[in-house]
């Protein structure tokens, strides 16, 4: 397992085209997963890749003369995904999906899901930003995306300009953010993409699909903001949004879950970030689970080991290395 502490950076070396296109597409893949590289083999020079974890969002800063890359159905259906929010730093990309077919220009974002099948070609040399995030932790399952993604947000006015110059300014500063400043930023840029997210579906609150979609996308929000108060939890997250427990209950069941189980794979989640940071190996494994509101030491053995089939302290003392990341059981994409 890569470390999260440091930027990864992958750089094409100087070789012939065709070569160097074959090393871009194994590192694309490497970062990105199965895709299909299509680009001019003869004329690629170069691309570069920095990626960092934040929490559950990666960043990556990608560079590179252009080419095209090609999610296909079969292996969305089989892999599974992630929602991904892209700025374009300079150059254009034009991204189809879910039957839209778009150009996205310099400054602005776009989002799609990699767990449907989809194409980002980027015709000219490109520097973008792209945030990866899992579905469960922005609150929105592969079945709900379709009316956020393949539709851009304009990045010179509103909440789009906010995030467009966060993610710029993520992207060219990743090597130089230091240990502390992790996790408050993983937090920064989950709220800014739910921020995003729920601006879209604003215009849609005459649907009632749409506003439930909403609703639970500002629950998430909170929740995420909030995760180390041990008070945290269903009915706290009920009487927060002035709605009763009952139809709390009703909407984390629309995406697959409870709110229950959302919150403490959230802090699973939390947890199993913090066990490999140096940052806190002075603390035991108790205390750090303490700071994300789970005080039951012996649950949250029993709990962890569930998810990640080992205890938290040899996942600890191997630094995630012999873990299995996959939640045990649950293979399908999704909050399940």
């Amino acid at each position: 397992m890569a470390s999260a502490s440091v930027a990864e950076v992958a750089t094409t070396p100087v070789v012939e085209p065709a070569r160097a296109f074959d090393l871009w597409e194994d590192e694309v893949r490497r970062v990105c997963g199965t895709l299909q590289v299509l680009g001019d083999r003869d004329r690629f020079g170069s691309g570069t890749i920095a990626t960092r974890v934040f929490g559950t969002m990666r960043v990556s800063r990608i560079t590179a003369d252009p080419h095209a890359v090609v999610r296909h159905d079969r292996v969305a259906s089989n892999e599974g995904g992630h929602v991904y929010v892209v700025t374009l730093l300079n150059g254009t990309a034009r991204l189809c999906q879910d039957g839209t077919d778009i150009t996205v220009r310099t400054g602005d974002l776009v989002a799609f899901d990699s767990s449907r099948p989809y194409t980002l070609a980027m015709p000219q040399p490109f520097t973008m930003v792209g945030v990866r995030a899992p579905h469960r932790a922005l609150g929105v399952t592969p079945q709900k995306t379709s009316s956020i993604t393949a539709a851009p947000w304009n990045g010179k006015t509103g909440v789009g300009a906010l995030a467009s110059h966060t993610f710029a300014a993520l992207g060219y500063h990743l090597a130089e953010l230091d240990e502390a400043a992790r996790e408050p930023l993983g937090t920064t840029v989950g709220g800014m993409i739910t921020t995003l997210f729920a601006e879209r579906l604003c215009s849609a609150v005459v649907d009632p699909a749409a506003a439930r979609q909403l609703l639970v996308l500002r629950i998430c929000g909170y929740a995420q903001e909030h995760m180390g108060d041990s008070s945290l939890g269903p009915a706290m997250l009920a009487r927060r949004h002035n709605i009763s427990l009952r139809y709390l209950q009703v909407l984390f069941a629309e995406q697959g879950s409870s709110p229950a189980r959302w919150i403490r794979d959230q802090r699973l989640e939390r947890l199993r970030t913090d066990l490999v940071n140096p940052r806190y190996d002075h603390l035991t494994v108790s205390a750090i689970a303490e700071r994300w509101g789970l005080v039951d030491a012996s649950q949250v053995s029993r709990l962890f080991r569930m998810k990640y089939g080992v205890s938290p302290r040899e996942y600890r003392r191997t630094r995630g290395e012999t873990a299995n990341l996959t939640p045990l059981g649950r293979a399908a994409p999704g909050w399940r």
